[in-house]
């Protein structure tokens, strides 16, 4: 890769928005730039009165189909491509009579002026450009030793550093020119595909009764409709009325708890009970009736127009359960004749017909703020028991350890700050406290989840306390102590880590360190 700096002799210019190009034009013929044009661009220039060098002269074609072809050719695209210091390609384009360009000033048909304006098909079609994207990918691509300018807003920094550096430009300007180069085709691109997905295929895009609120409007985009990945997105609707968008919320979060604990628990049954976004019930037993009563009877207040999601077969004795209650959606794997016929009787009730999530499906997750969108991996990593590192004098019980991975897991679906409080019961594992969402630590663990437990009369020494981050101060520790609570799973890996950990050897309190946080807000 060669990185000096580099003079510029030849100019392609090619703009649908002529902001700023007389200016610009104007710099490069003082420094006795060849400028290169075609179309409405070459008249604007010569108008200026700016000598211009035809882009049909270099490639013996004219324009033609009303403008789309002018700038696609072998001449124009190996002027912009062939490597200046290869030897084969310099070769090469003495014997085919290619000669260099080394800036390119384009941008692009205005696509993006059209996009939620109810548009007319011929219109949108005829705003995608063509050549303008292979122009700048073209220069990008050899940014090595092509200089490319994709929007009027680069113009006045250009020529300062054209001029700052001896009508040269430096390998760090052309590249960093390259990049956003790509990232503005690649935003075009995503505008085309998004417009026209959104206009033509609504299959791809459900239109919902309204947002978060009745006067926020709103739609659902379904990704990746023809592969073959499991997503809630695409599961069957049976019945009921259409999902909101924050039924579609709860949804999800009930089909990837049910989901993850379905995985570490695969002879259980699993129920998820979601209330706004956060579980209010999820048990993991051995017989599918007692499963939904242990989720149900988690928070059943909350479970009150609740969103639940199971990891079996609904049968009548469920379904005859759960029409006798209010539920917003249910989703589940299967539903037997039976099952569905006690449904008719409430036909508000949306029921989605979808497997289990498959276990790490590396799912890209993204959320919008204000100018941007924020993407990350969905956290799909959980506790393993050989993982988990004792650090307290007082070893967890055999009771206690086997709650490890469903407590870690219904914890990593509470909104931070999250504490879960967990039980075994008869038939295998319930969450039996919540607290979540809370700035303060100390209030989800004592005001919530301590006091949804106690109103269940569940010993303390019996459940297990999880945290979705570590421990700031000991004082987590001290309410764990008054309460009587005897296990602790945190992350671990605060500066006050062994402040922690001397306070439960002092209370006598078992504590063990995952190493894996989970936070989700």
């Amino acid at each position: 890769m060669q990185t000096e700096n580099l003079g510029i002799k030849r100019a392609l210019i090619s703009v649908s928005d002529k902001t700023g190009i007389d200016k610009i034009a104007k710099f490069l013929f003082e420094y006795k730039v060849e400028l290169i044009s075609t179309g409405g661009t070459k008249k604007y220039l010569e108008e200026l009165g700016l000598p211009v060098t035809s882009v049909e002269s270099l490639t013996g074609n004219p324009e033609a189909f009303g403008g789309r072809m002018k700038s696609i050719s072998f001449q124009i695209s190996s002027g912009l491509l062939f490597r200046r210091y290869h030897e084969q390609d310099q070769k090469e384009s003495k014997d085919l009579n290619i000669k260099p360009i080394d800036l390119v000033i384009c941008n692009l048909y205005p696509f993006e002026k059209y996009m939620n304006q109810n548009s007319p098909e011929d219109v949108l079609i005829e705003n995608i450009d063509i050549g303008g994207p292979l122009m700048l990918r073209a220069a990008a691509k050899n940014y090595e030793s092509v200089t490319v300018l994709s929007g009027a807003n680069e113009y006045m920094n250009f020529m300062t550093h054209f001029m700052e550096n001896k009508a040269n430009t430096s390998f760090e300007f052309r590249r960093n020119q390259a990049i956003k180069t790509l990232v503005r085709v690649a935003e075009y691109d995503q505008a085309i595909a998004q417009e026209l997905t959104k206009n033509y295929m609504p299959k791809l895009n459900q239109t919902l009764r309204y947002g978060e609120n009745p006067h926020q409007s709103a739609s659902l985009m379904i990704k990746n409709n023809t592969d073959s990945t499991i997503t809630l997105a695409k599961a069957q609707f049976i019945q009921g009325k259409e999902l909101s968008y924050n039924n579609w919320m709860d949804a999800d979060s009930a089909w990837r708890v049910m989901s993850d604990v379905a995985h570490a628990s695969p002879n259980k049954f699993v129920t998820a009970v979601i209330k706004h976004a956060n579980p209010c019930g999820l048990a993991a037993t051995t017989e599918s009736f007692d499963s939904l009563m242990q989720a149900w009877n988690g928070d059943n207040i909350s479970a009150f127009g609740g969103i639940i999601a199971c990891s079996y077969r609904v049968e009548a004795k469920h379904a005859e359960f759960l029409t006798q209650n209010f539920i917003e959606v249910l989703i589940a794997p299967e539903f037997s004749p039976e099952a569905l016929e006690f449904f008719t009787k409430k036909k508000n009730v949306r029921l989605l017909k979808t497997p289990i999530r498959e276990y790490k499906q590396k799912e890209t997750m993204m959320r919008s703020i204000s100018g941007g969108i924020l993407i990350q991996d969905e956290d799909e990593r959980s506790a393993k028991i050989e993982e988990v590192k004792l650090v307290t004098q007082n070893a967890l019980t055999a009771h206690h350890q086997e709650l490890v991975d469903f407590g870690v897991l219904a914890c990593k679906h509470l909104k931070s700050n999250g504490i879960a409080l967990v039980a075994k019961t008869d038939k295998g594992f319930s969450l039996v406290g919540t607290g979540m969402g809370q700035p303060n630590r100390l209030d989800s663990l004592r005001l919530l989840a301590v006091h949804r437990a106690k109103m269940k009369n569940i010993p303390m020494d019996q459940v297990l306390m999880i945290s979705d981050a570590f421990f700031p101060f000991a004082d987590s520790v001290d309410v764990c102590n008054e309460v009587g609570i005897k296990a602790i799973v945190q992350p671990g890996g605060s500066i006050r880590d062994n402040e922690v950990i001397e306070a439960c050897n002092k209370y006598g309190i078992a504590m063990v360190m995952t190493g894996v946080r989970h936070f989700r807000h």
